[in-house]
C-alpha cells in the first residue's frame, strides 16, 4: 500500500511532470500522455540497487545510471510509487534508448531525459522552486518545505519511521519504509492527520500534555492490541510557543541508541520552518536563505552582525568550528553523486549539531562540511575543557557518518572564533588541518591545536619552496646522487633524524640491518660535511630533505 496521495489537498505541495519539463527547458519528457501519471511532490536521489522504500509522488534522480542501465531503476521507482524518473544521457534527448520510454510507459511513470552536462543540483533547484510556488499560491500555502528532507534524515539517524506534524496534528512530512508502518501511521498519512480516536488515546495517556510542556523526548510504549507500535515524540517549539511535533515509530528493528539526541536536534531545526508555516511564509525560501547566510558567514562574504540579528544572538558571540571531510574516493562514482552525498551528510551534521547546541549553522566549502557552533554564552575562554567536549562530540559524529557513508570520514576541531566575524579565519585553519590529517586516514578526529607543529612545518616548507636561493648545496647534491644511482642515503638520513637517532627503530622501518643504517648515515654526513652533533645542521637537513621528499619536483629546478 502506498502511503501518500500526491494529488491530495493537505500539506504536500505538488507540480505536474509537464510543468517540471517546461521549466527545465531543453529536456525531453516522455509523459505517456494516454496514461494518468501522478504529480511530483518531492525529490529522491538514488543509484542502481538502492532500496527506495516508499517514494510515492517523488521525482527520482537516477544518479550513477545512464542509458539502458537506468531501466531497472525506472521499474524500481515505479514499484516504490514514484511519479517520475530523471536520467542523464550522453546523447541527450535525441539519443534515448528504446527500453527507457518503454519501461516508463509500462509502469505509468514520467521520464525526463537530460543532457549529460545537466547538473543534478540544478534539477533539484528547479523542482524545489516549483514546489515552493505551489505551496505559496495553491492549497498548499501552509506546506512543509524541506521538512521532508529533515524527516528523511531523522529516519536515517533513528532507524525509525518519521512523521512531522503541525500544532493541529496535521501531517506535514514523513519518511520511512511503508511496509513497517502500524495502523496509526498508515491512517495518519492517508488522512493527512492523526485519527481522532488515536488523538483521544494519546490525550488519555498524557502524551500530548508532556510534549507541549517542555523539550523532553517522550516515549510511548507499544500497544499491539490497539495497532500501536513503540514511539518517541518531541515537541517543536519557538520559545514557549508549541508549533508541532516529530514522531518516530519503531519499525522492524529497534530504534538507534542515540535516537533521542537526533530528535532534539531535528526539533530545533524544524522550529524555524514551522514559524513560517504558521505565518504562511515560504519555509523553503527561508531555509535557502539560512543556508546562504551560513555559507556567507563561513567564507567572510556576509555581514556577521546581520546574521547574528537573524539568529537572535549578539555579534560578539563566540563560535566553535568543526571541519569534516567525507574522504570519498574521487574515482568512484560521478561528481554529482558525491555532491548529493555531501548534501545528505551535511543534513546529518546539522541535526547532530543542533542537538548539541542552539543556533548552529552548517555549510559546505572546498568539498568539505563545516559546523559552526555558537558558544552557550556570549564569550569564550578557550579552555581545554571546551575543546575536549568538542572532540567527544566530533568523535560521535564521525562514527555515525562512517557507518552511514562507509567512507573514512575525518574531522578537525578547528578552534573557536572569539566573534562571529572571526569564523572565516578559523575555517581556514580547519581546512589546512584536514589536509594534514589526510596523511593518517586511520585517525578519525584531531584538533588544530594538536596539529600545530605539523602545520608549522608545512608552512615553513612552503616558504622554503618559494625561495630556491635558500638551499644547502651539499644536501641537494646528496639527493641528486641518490636519484642518479638508486641509493637511499638522503632517505636514511632523514628517517634517522626524524627518529632522534633511534637506529633499531629506523632500521626496522627501512627493513635494513642496523649496521647498514649506521653506514649510510656516516656516509651521508661525510659527503655533505654535516655535523650531526650541531642542532642547526640537523634542523637544516630535516627541512630540506623533507622538502625533497614531499616535493620531488624540487630537484629538477
Amino acid at each position: 500500500m502506498h502511503l501518500a496521495d500526491p494529488g491530495g489537498s493537505a500539506a504536500v505541495p505538488a507540480v505536474s511532470p509537464r510543468a517540471v519539463a517546461d521549466k527545465l527547458g531543453g529536456v525531453a519528457a516522455y509523459l505517456a500522455e494516454d496514461q494518468d501519471i501522478g504529480d511530483i511532490t518531492g525529490i529522491v536521489i538514488a543509484e542502481p540497487g538502492d532500496d527506495l522504500g516508499d517514494a510515492r509522488g517523488a521525482l527520482v534522480l537516477a544518479v550513477g545510471a545512464r542509458g539502458t542501465d537506468a531501466t531497472a531503476l525506472v521499474e524500481a521507482a515505479a514499484k516504490a510509487g514514484a511519479s517520475a524518473v530523471a536520467v542523464r544521457l550522453d546523447g541527450g534527448a535525441e539519443h534515448v534508448p528504446e527500453p527507457l520510454p518503454a519501461a516508463a510507459h509500462a509502469t505509468r511513470t514520467a521520464l525526463f531525459a537530460l543532457p549529460a552536462d545537466v547538473r543534478w543540483d540544478h534539477v533539484q533547484s528547479v523542482v524545489r522552486g516549483l514546489l515552493a510556488g505551489a505551496r505559496a499560491s495553491g492549497p498548499y500555502a501552509r506546506g512543509g518545505g524541506d521538512l521532508y528532507s529533515l524527516a528523511q534524515t531523522v529516519a536515517t539517524l533513528t532507524h525509525g519511521l518519521v512523521t512531522i506534524e503541525d500544532g493541529a496534528h496535521q501531517v506535514m512530512a514523513y519518511a520511512g519504509a511503508s511496509e513497517e508502518a502500524d495502523d496509526l501511521r498508515r491512517r495518519s498519512i492517508l488522512g493527512r492527520a492523526c485519527p481522532e480516536e488515536y488523538l483521544t488515546l494519546l490525550r488519555q495517556w498524557g502524551v500530548h500534555r508532556r510534549v507541549r510542556a517542555g523539550d523532553e523526548v517522550v516515549e510511548v510504549a507499544a500497544r499491539p492490541e490497539q495497532g500501536f507500535r513503540r514511539r518517541l515524540v518531541i515537541g517543536i517549539r519557538a520559545g514557549t510557543r508549541p508549533l508541532g511535533s516529530i514522531w518516530v515509530q519503531e519499525g522492524a528493528r529497534p530504534l538507534a541508541e542515540h535516537a533521542e539526541r537526533a530528535l532534539r536536534g531535528a526539533a530545533r531545526i524544524a522550529a524555524s520552518q514551522l514559524v513560517d508555516h504558521y505565518y504562511e511564509g515560504d519555509a523553503a525560501a527561508r531555509r535557502l536563505s539560512r543556508s546562504d547566510l551560513a555559507h556567507g558567514l563561513l567564507t567572510g562574504r556576509f555581514d556577521a552582525a546581520a546574521l547574528a540579528l537573524h539568529l537572535g544572538i549578539p555579534p560578539s558571540t563566540a563560535a566553535s568550528v568543526v571541519a569534516v571531510d567525507l574522504r570519498e574516493d574521487p574515482a568512484v562514482g560521478e561528481t554529482a553523486w558525491q555532491e548529493a552525498r555531501r548534501a545528505e551528510a551535511a543534513e546529518i551534521i546539522a541535526v547532530h549539531a543542533a542537538a548539541y547546541r542552539r543556533h548552529t549553522l552548517v555549510a559546505q566549502a572546498c568539498g568539505q562540511i563545516y559546523a559552526m557552533l555558537p558558544e552557550p554564552g556570549a564569550h569564550h575562554d578557550g579552555g581545554e575543557q571546551d575543546e575536549a567536549g568538542l572532540v567527544r562530540w566530533s568523535t560521535d559524529l564521525v562514527e555515525r557518518l562512517r557507518r552511514h557513508t562507509g567512507s573514512p570520514v575525518q574531522a578537525v576541531v578547528a578552534g573557536t572564533a572569539a566573534r562571529l566575524d572571526d569564523i572565516p579565519a578559523v575555517k581556514l585553519r580547519g581546512h589546512h588541518a584536514l589536509q594534514i590529517m589526510a596523511r593518517t586516514p586511520e585517525r578519525a578526529v584531531h584538533t588544530h591545536r594538536g596539529l600545530t607543529a605539523s602545520l608549522m612545518v608545512r608552512d615553513l616548507l612552503e616558504l622554503l619552496a618559494g625561495h630556491e636561493e635558500i638551499r644547502h648545496p651539499a644536501l641537494t647534491e646528496l639527493a641528486e646522487r641518490d636519484a642518479a644511482h638508486g641509493t637511499r642515503l638522503a632517505e636514511s638520513l632523514l628517517h634517522y633524524l626524524d627518529a632522534f637517532g633511534d637506529v633499531p627503530r629506523v632500521a626496522k622501518t627501512l627493513n635494513v640491518h642496523p649496521n647498514t643504517l649506521r653506514y649510510r648515515v656516516r656516509k651521508a654526513a661525510a659527503l655533505t660535511g654535516l655535523d650531526l652533533d650541531d642542532a642547526e645542521h640537523r634542523l637544516a637537513a630535516m627541512l630540506q630533505l623533507r622538502l625533497y621528499r614531499d616535493r620531488p619536483g624540487e630537484l629538477s629546478h
